[in-house]
């Protein structure tokens, strides 16, 4: 074992901290892009939850237009048209 030297077992020590340093700085930065990245998806998330929540209101505000609208032609003798449009499942428990 004539090339197990305390220079070549340095030189493999020094390489090693090398590639772990590295793959240390690597991780780092892809940690900060990840990092900025959910910032701003939480962001972007607060942003249409607020437009969602909104877009309720105007929904729940329709629909009781529409309703009070219907029950007046209905007290007026006429029958209001047909509802074309249905709620889905999903969204019934929103509105």
């Amino acid at each position: 074992m004539d090339w197990l030297t305390p220079e070549f077992v340095q030189a493999i020590g020094v390489a090693v901290a090398g590639i772990i340093g590295a793959a240390t700085a690597w991780q780092s930065r892809r940690i900060k892009q990840l990092t900025e990245r959910v910032v701003t998806l939480e962001a972007q998330m607060a942003e249409e939850r607020g437009k969602f929540r909104s877009a309720v209101r105007v929904i729940r505000g329709l629909q009781r237009y529409a309703d009070e609208l219907c029950a007046t032609m209905r007290r007026a003798g006429q029958d209001p048209p047909p509802n074309p449009v249905t709620i889905p499942a999903e969204l019934l428990e929103e509105i």
